[in-house]
């Protein structure tokens, strides 16, 4: 009598193993219809090849992420000296080889190098200060003639002290 409730639990056991494992099954098995939405669009929107081509602008889709001449420079012309590629071999642009025969770096190579790094560096000096000096004659150099320009009076003036408000 003690083998029956025994196997009887047994085959239930099985059931539920089975009837668990149809459901596990089922829910990984796609639905027999798919819904397909299709997103409405106009022709207009659609531009292929139709009118003139415009540059994107940089980091629009489409654009592919667009390259710029020297990354490290700001458009102010500061930033770090960066040259174009040059090969080893040949003369360089300063008409110079970069290499010695004997494998050595040319030192006229360098010091025509830093020469130029350092008319890179006037010409962004002279150019900012210009820049500054045109600021200045406009008024919108310093923080307090931009927001005397733009918002007025904020009431902190000399005369304002002197009131006794």
């Amino acid at each position: 009598t003690f083998r029956l409730p025994l196997q009887a639990s047994l085959s239930q056991m099985r059931c539920v193993v089975l009837a668990l494992s149809f459901a596990a099954a089922s829910a990984f098995v796609p639905p027999a219809t798919l819904r397909v939405e299709r997103s409405a669009v106009s022709a207009s929107d659609v531009s292929m090849m139709a009118g003139k081509a415009s540059k994107p602008k940089p980091l629009s889709p489409g654009s592919n992420y667009p390259t710029t001449s020297n990354i490290q420079t700001q458009k102010s012309g500061f930033g770090n000296f960066l040259q174009k590629f040059q090969k080893a071999d040949g003369k360089s642009k300063y008409g110079m080889p970069i290499f010695l025969p004997n494998g050595n770096i040319n030192p006229a190579y360098l010091a025509a190098e830093r020469k130029e790094m350092a008319s890179q560096r006037m010409t962004n000096v002279k150019a900012e200060a210009a820049k500054t000096k045109k600021m200045k004659a406009a008024g919108t150099f310093e923080l307090g003639d931009y927001i005397a320009k733009k918002i007025g009076n904020v009431g902190s003036g000399k005369e304002y002290y002197q009131s006794g408000r």
